[in-house]
């Protein structure tokens, strides 16, 4: 199967995917200081959530977007960085991730 990829972008927030192989890939890039943030997200993640559908996912932080790819079934790794700033995010995403079946919650060194 050949890779696919996809980009959204809006604001200085980049977020972009690939499949390949039944694996997915979401990355964050970016800040977004939007004041209605979900006009702009709930349409991509709609979009990301049918092409990732039956895939194993790797994928930073959106609760529901996670919550949303734990009910399908399939592996689910959440990775932050180990940045300062993003502690409380991990922190936050493990105590939920005990409450999802398929979901892992892990750091990577920055």
């Amino acid at each position: 199967m050949s890779e696919q990829r996809w980009q959204f972008e809006q604001d200085g927030l980049v977020i972009s995917a690939s499949r390949v192989n039944g694996k997915g890939t979401v990355a964050w890039c970016g800040v977004s200081d939007s004041r209605t943030p979900g006009l702009f997200l709930r349409p991509v993640l709609r979009d990301l959530l049918e092409k990732m559908k039956g895939a194993e996912v790797t994928v930073s932080p959106l609760i529901n977007f996670v919550k949303a790819l734990d009910g399908g079934g399939k592996r689910i790794v959440v990775l932050f960085s180990e940045t300062d700033w993003q502690r409380t995010h991990l922190q936050c995403m493990r105590a939920i991730a005990t409450t999802l079946k398929h979901t892992l919650v892990d750091s990577l060194p920055s």
